[in-house]
């Protein structure tokens, strides 16, 4: 379903063949880290997992085709198609739906596309308007914090 091949900004996941909307194309998980990398995955508050697999060279975009299915507790992130991807096609996900705060990322981002933000963004700077429209894909302990903090005002 997948390859990696060097691409414009290194190594980077491509489809090789048609992948439907809602479809499970990786699954993985890996080992803690005592602090965020810039291959690490933020999975709950203060933790986070470097994956040793293709999940570790999907880049981001501020219009990503995929999104990051992770739910507390489980030992398992999943990425899956927010649309039809086409074979051949990068495969990308938007770093802000997993992390709260990039702090390693920060050069202009490059993905080129016409919603870009400009930087690679954590969380904490998503637009509104795309929490509400990434969903299920805006990682559980991500919605927890921001509740905490609107509770807190």
């Amino acid at each position: 379903m997948i390859e990696v091949r060097e691409g414009r900004l290194g190594k980077s996941v491509h489809a090789i063949q048609f992948v439907y909307p809602g479809q499970v194309i990786l699954t993985g998980w890996g080992s803690r880290v005592p602090r965020r990398t810039r291959h690490s995955f933020q999975v709950d508050h203060d933790c986070h997992v470097v994956i040793n697999t293709e999940i570790e060279l999907i880049n981001h975009s501020c219009e990503p085709n995929c999104g990051v299915f992770l739910r507390r507790g489980l030992p398992s992130l999943e990425i899956h198609a927010l649309r039809q991807i086409e074979p051949g096609e990068e495969l990308t996900t938007d770093y802000a739906t997993f992390e709260y705060e990039i702090d390693f990322m920060t050069d202009p981002c490059r993905c080129n596309t016409p919603k870009c933000r400009g930087r690679i963004t954590g969380f904490r700077d998503l637009p509104d308007e795309l929490k509400v429209e990434y969903g299920p894909y805006i990682a559980e302990y991500l919605r927890e914090h921001e509740a905490l903090v609107s509770a807190a005002i």
